[in-house]
């Protein structure tokens, strides 16, 4: 019997093999280019500015027409077709019907002067009001009040039951809840004085300056910052406790009371007033 011997297409076979598999066909490309951006409502006018009609009396002819001084046009042909082409998407916006205001006056340089000395405390004086128009008429003033000045009385007198306790006071006549009242802060505090530094004959002379201005200007609760006496000569406390004496001799004063911590504490007194 014969035997098989490889032939030609053996050979075919074998090289296929050793040969590595095509590789796959590409796919194909279905990604969605971007057109190229394109203004609405291309027309001629568009591709031609120059066509495109201007409004007569509009603001858009007004500027493209408007003269200089020396006579010649401010834009040329090439400006305005430019400037038509620039502007052909623009409205004009719509009158809001805004009311301006005018600013408001300032106050009277009288007014002005009066409120920068009362707030240094370096003058006495009457509060002055703001001057009428000369076209208006002006009815007659009423009588002003008596002045009411407050004076410091003497550095040694006190009543009976101050000397035992003087962090509180309370004039002849009144009831405990004026106390609780002035303590809880009922009345706000309309002004301040801080004594700080202050010799004993300076402080009477701003003490009766502070309260005759406060009481000029009808301020109902005030406060007096006199320290607690840690600077002073062994440890005594001189003006916070001739303060509180001058405040017991002034009939005006209805109450007085330390603050509270925040506002001065026992160094710090608030005081209501007639």
């Amino acid at each position: 019997m014969r035997r098989n011997k490889p032939g030609l297409a053996d050979l075919k076979k074998l090289r296929q093999a050793s040969q590595p598999p095509d590789p796959p066909p590409a796919k194909p490309d279905r990604t969605r280019k971007r057109k190229s951006f394109l203004p609405p409502k291309m027309g001629s006018d568009t591709l031609n500015p120059a066509a495109r009609p201007v409004k007569a009396g509009s603001s858009t002819e007004k500027m493209v027409s408007a003269p200089i001084k020396g006579g010649s046009a401010l834009l040329d042909e090439t400006d305005r077709k430019l400037f038509r082409q620039a502007m052909r998407y623009v409205e004009r916006i719509k009158d809001p019907n805004r009311v301006l205001l005018a600013p408001t006056a300032p106050a009277h340089e009288e007014i002005l002067r009066e409120r920068r000395l009362r707030a240094a405390g370096l003058e006495q004086v009457q509060p002055l009001k703001r001057p009428a128009p000369a076209d208006a008429a002006t009815p007659p003033a009423p009588p002003s009040p008596p002045r009411r000045k407050a004076r410091a009385g003497s550095d040694a007198y006190a009543p009976a039951a101050h000397d035992q306790d003087d962090s509180r006071y309370l004039k002849a006549g009144h009831g405990t809840d004026v106390l609780k009242d002035l303590k809880r802060g009922k009345w706000p505090i309309g002004a301040s004085l801080d004594l700080h530094g202050s010799t004993l004959e300076d402080a009477r002379e701003r003490f009766e300056r502070f309260l005759t201005s406060c009481l000029t200007h009808d301020i109902k609760c005030v406060r007096i910052v006199h320290g607690k006496g840690y600077g002073s000569r062994n440890g005594d406390a001189v003006l916070k406790t001739t303060v509180r004496r001058w405040l017991t001799q002034i009939d005006e004063v209805i109450a007085y009371t330390e603050c509270a911590e925040a506002d001065g504490g026992a160094g710090a007194v608030q005081i209501l007033l007639k």
